[in-house]
């Protein structure tokens, strides 16, 4: 029992002893800042999360004069979205492979007389000509094109069926049906960080566009295949800072000894 208590007490009076205790002062510290930063992590990511569930939908123009409709979006697990918001998460799961994000909008288009009858420079309307169907009916061909810009635009043809009364010379109007629409809407998706929260935007110049309802996810990147997708450098990847010990030979006592504390050193190669 004596010897053992004298080994116990030669160790815990040894350097290496010493040099333990640093290195298990080092790891805990570690470990508790890596824990704080795990937290903080957490409430950003919750913060995040809580603004993502308000309804409310960032709508302005931007210097290019185009609509924005801007809003959060959850950042999650697949598990966690199917609590969080089912219809998000059922949108996610009829799409095939790993879904790394999905935004999901409702648009909204009115344009009232401001817009459709005040801009004629984006207008032009085409009446063809008159086609009598038989004694009384007639019908009349037209078109009407906005070209609101290069990108955006609308392009209606129809017909209108009329009868003349040959007495009176009265028209009376039987039926108008819309034949043919080509419309271009020009939008931009995209996602960025504003105020410390990760949002979806869309931006649009198509008048009378807006969205009315706006939500999204980004899968957690710790669940996300993604990282396979993305090129690794294995050789030669940059300068490293670390805190270590390090076994090796002091040649100037001529003897085997262990350094403690912070090294500097280049990565030849990494995995």
């Amino acid at each position: 029992m004596k010897k053992i208590l004298e080994a116990i007490w030669k160790f815990i009076n040894s350097k290496f002893f010493g040099y333990a205790l640093v290195i298990i002062a080092i790891i805990i510290i570690a470990s508790q800042c890596q824990r704080n930063r795990n937290l903080k992590q957490d409430n950003i990511i919750n913060e995040q999360n809580l603004a993502a569930k308000d309804k409310e939908i960032n709508s302005y123009k931007n210097k290019n004069d185009e609509l924005v409709a801007e809003k959060a979006i959850y950042i999650l697990t697949e598990k966690e979205l199917k609590k969080e918001n089912k219809e998000l998460s059922d949108k996610v799961k009829a799409q095939s492979g790993h879904i790394i994000s999905l935004n999901n909008v409702v648009f909204g288009l009115k344009q009232d007389t401001t817009i459709l009858h005040d801009s004629i420079r984006y207008l032009k309307a085409i009446i063809g000509n008159a086609i009598q169907l038989d004694a009384t009916s007639w019908v009349m061909p037209w078109t009407l094109e906005y070209k609101w810009d290069k990108d955006n635009y609308d392009i209606f043809k129809g017909r209108t069926f009329v009868d003349l009364d040959t007495n009176t010379f009265k028209l009376t109007h039987k039926n108008t049906v819309l034949d043919y629409r080509d419309s271009q809407i020009d939008l931009t998706f995209g996602e960025k960080v504003v105020d410390g929260k990760y949002n979806v935007y869309i931006t649009t110049k198509y008048p009378g566009l807006s969205a009315k309802s706006m939500s999204g996810v980004l899968i957690d990147p710790n669940f996300s295949p993604i990282k396979n997708l993305v090129h690794k450098r294995h050789w030669f990847s940059g300068f490293s800072v670390s805190v270590g010990l390090t076994p090796g030979w002091d040649f100037i006592n001529n003897k085997f000894t262990v350094v403690v504390g912070p090294s500097i050193g280049y990565s030849i190669y990494q995995w």
